[in-house]
């Protein structure tokens, strides 16, 4: 996620607000280490109770029957240019649609195919920078570019065999930077290598390392197969106004937070116990899991499912948080894990990996104080923050997809 102050100016009383409306009392500390703040909460957050901040919705864009240009099929990118129009990467449709301010459809960008100008199966990525629309067309295996108004300027081929973007974001010089993620093949004499977050160039070509991060651990390489250990750590990160980057191991509640030179800045840190993995959570997963591989599968034998599922390892413990974000004022969100049998609501068959982030956030000043926990509705994933406004894609019960738009009331 990223926040650029060209979209929504803040006022002087809203950054004012992420240092203290709503605090009672602070009780962490703050240590200096040559030049890096350790910044240790508490558990307890700073707001008094009924004094925190909270979202209320300001913009819904989609539908379940009607116009086909406000129905989406699965929305992996949402992104917003500077004169507030809205871009909505559709992975099912294969297009991009376009709705200005208010909601009201505008353009699509792109459709299925892969020759110039459309866009293959498994994109991933939406990112609107300046004057050009970037896709992450992994099914075409390349960057593509647009116009705003939709011309095709170019496409870059991304060698998977060297590494694959796992999420894109900006910096808000202008740069779009990329996380490079290499399979890791394990061995006795083979060391996980982390991932680099490299800038994208105009032309789509990766550029200069902006940052490291250390190896992820879900997916790795054994004996040249795949293998899968669910809830294993992962880096997770963000970038954000002035050139932030906050990045941290989900396995742990230490988050680093650098300045735009890359210089390492704040540590924070918060003391959160770890929620085990229990044999339910597993077997709902692992249920969910097999209906899912029989359905994209279908005819696939019984026998290859069971081995498939059995295949998959877990962790002892959750993630710590979900994701980051970067929000208003130069505060800092992380996203609660939810478990496998809370997603499931002892449903069998229900689980379903999109609801493990939890809709609650809990935020961080820009200093790095914890101050409490934001809720969102329920179903709702933020995608790109924008000034005071959290763009993000909501899920009905049918497990229809909108667009909506959450704006921060800081009490």
């Amino acid at each position: 996620m990223s926040a650029r102050r060209s979209v929504v100016l803040l006022a002087l009383p809203l950054i004012a607000a992420c240092a203290g409306a709503g605090e009672s009392s602070w009780a962490g500390t703050v240590t200096d280490s040559a030049g890096i703040a350790i910044v240790q909460n508490p558990e307890q957050g700073a707001w008094a109770t009924g004094k925190g901040w909270t979202v209320q919705e300001d913009l819904s864009i989609g539908e379940m029957a009607g116009d086909a240009n406000y129905q989406f099929g699965q929305i992996v990118g949402v992104d917003v240019d500077d004169a507030g129009n809205v871009y909505v990467l559709d992975q099912q449709a294969n297009d991009i649609r376009v709705y200005d301010g208010t909601g009201k459809y505008v353009r699509t960008i792109g459709q299925s195919g892969s020759g110039p100008g459309e866009i293959g199966p498994n994109s991933a990525g939406l990112e609107v920078m300046g004057d050009q629309v970037y896709i992450a067309d992994l099914g075409n295996q390349r960057l593509s570019r647009f116009s705003l108004q939709g011309e095709p300027l170019g496409d870059t081929h991304i060698d998977f065999a060297q590494a694959i973007p796992a999420r894109w974001d900006q910096m808000p010089s202008g740069r779009l930077v990329a996380q490079l993620r290499h399979l890791q093949f394990t061995g006795p004499d083979v060391a996980p290598t982390g991932d680099a977050i490299r800038a994208v160039n105009t032309d789509g070509t990766f550029g200069d390392t902006v940052g490291m991060l250390p190896p992820g651990e879900t997916v790795t390489i054994v004996g040249g197969r795949p293998q899968i250990k669910m809830f294993s750590p992962e880096p997770i990160w963000d970038a954000g106004e002035a050139g932030t980057l906050v990045s941290g191991r989900n396995s742990e509640f230490r988050l680093e937070v650098r300045d735009a030179s890359g210089a390492l800045k704040r540590i924070i840190t918060r003391p959160t116990p770890p929620k085990p993995v229990t044999d339910r959570d597993k077997q709902v997963i692992l249920n969910a899991v097999r209906e899912l591989a029989a359905k994209q599968a279908p005819g696939a034998p019984s026998a290859a499912l069971d081995a498939y599922v059995n295949s998959i390892q877990f962790a002892d413990n959750y993630p710590l948080f979900a994701s980051l974000a970067l929000g208003p004022g130069g505060s800092i969100w992380a996203q609660q894990v939810r478990s496998g049998e809370e997603v499931a609501g002892g449903k069998e068959g229900t689980f379903d990996a999109q609801d493990l982030g939890s809709t609650a956030w809990d935020v961080f000043d820009a200093e790095g104080r914890y101050l409490g926990v934001v809720t969102f509705p329920g179903r709702y994933q933020p995608v790109r923050v924008v000034g005071d406004r959290f763009y993000g894609v909501a899920r009905d019960d049918l497990d229809v997809q909108t667009v909506k738009v959450y704006r921060v009331i800081m009490g």
